[in-house]
């Protein structure tokens, strides 16, 4: 399904005679925004969090069936990805485990555990599905003692053709993480 996306956007491309075509830009926002914990204190937050190089950049990524990524031009993130990911993500796990997340670091003083998290992989790929790879540790703030570490790996059938079928997708793998993540919090 992708790999026919890949061929039908180049032969459009190719086609258009020079016209570049429209930059369109996705923004990665929570279903529940209000649960996003910016202003009140939390007792945990998210502190550092890595996005793999290939992925920290505007452009979403695809991965073709011979492990070759590229970028999209013309199909971008609103923002920078890691910014996008920590208020998602904190609000997304203050959902799924019913306490406050702070997501500000510049907080993180008044924080008693905090959540460091790599994303490795967040791309489109050939079959159509949006993967995810993920790994995080909760650490014990003043003591800095590794309470916990674990792994994230999943995919998510693009429920149609093109980016919005992606970014859709790779928000609903996003979600899965938190509700793992908020997991270990209990």
């Amino acid at each position: 399904m992708m790999k026919r996306l890949l061929i039908i956007l180049v032969v459009f491309a190719a086609g258009c005679g020079g016209k570049t075509p429209d930059l369109t830009q996705y923004l990665l926002r929570a279903d529940n925004p209000g649960q996003i914990v910016g202003e009140a204190p939390a007792s945990t937050g998210i502190g550092d969090l890595t996005v793999a190089s290939y992925i920290d950049e505007p452009g979403l990524v695809l991965e073709s069936s011979n492990g070759e990524v590229r970028s999209a031009r013309h199909h971008q993130w609103a923002e920078p990805l890691r910014e996008s990911l920590r208020s998602f993500l904190a609000a997304e796990i203050a959902t799924a485990s019913g306490q406050a997340i702070g997501s500000h670091k510049h907080r993180a003083s008044t924080w008693k555990r905090r959540i460091d998290i790599h994303i490795d992989q967040l791309h489109g790929n050939a079959d159509g599905d949006a993967t995810l790879v993920a790994y995080w540790a909760v650490i014990d703030a003043g003591k800095l003692k590794l309470i916990s570490e674990k792994a994230f790996s999943d995919t998510e059938p693009l429920a149609g053709d093109g980016y919005d079928a992606l970014v859709r997708a790779e928000k609903i793998l996003l979600s899965r993480l938190a509700v793992a993540i908020a997991a270990t919090l209990n």
